[in-house]
């Protein structure tokens, strides 16, 4: 994928049919979206890294019985005028639980450029520009 971009940048394309690189010209609104584009993946991967519970997952899956859901109890011996001996086990939490449990919210750094504002704008033919984070100066 990072070839096929760094060949779009380049002005080149790749031919399925004769198998090779050929040249290509694309106009500005055309690198435009594709910019837009791959600067809103990008921001989208940071958040979800950002946001999900990665070490509370991996705990789950190394070593369930750290993140418990609760205990259950099991009856081993019952005899009258002896303790009675019970076997311990620990309820494991559920994955859908871990990441709703451990989740950090979302940063929401671009509420207004959001994929159906961009799709809007595709559509009715606005002016599409970068994302921009809260922080950045504008010459």
């Amino acid at each position: 994928g990072l070839s096929s971009l760094w060949r779009l940048f380049r002005g080149k394309k790749w031919n399925v049919l004769r198998q090779r690189v050929d040249s290509c010209s694309y106009n500005l609104d055309q690198l435009r979206l594709l910019v837009v584009t791959v600067q809103g993946l990008i921001h989208l991967l940071v958040d979800l890294v950002n946001t999900l519970p990665l070490y509370s997952l991996g705990l789950r899956l190394c070593r369930p019985y750290r993140l418990a859901a609760g205990v259950k109890f099991r009856v081993l011996e019952h005899e009258v005028g002896r303790p009675l001996r019970l076997l311990m086990q620990i309820n494991p939490l559920p994955y859908s639980r871990v990441v709703h449990t451990y989740r950090l919210p979302s940063c929401g750094c671009h509420p207004k450029h959001s994929w159906g504002s961009l799709c809007r704008k595709l559509f009715f033919g606005e002016l599409i520009y970068p994302w921009r984070q809260g922080g950045d100066k504008q010459d």
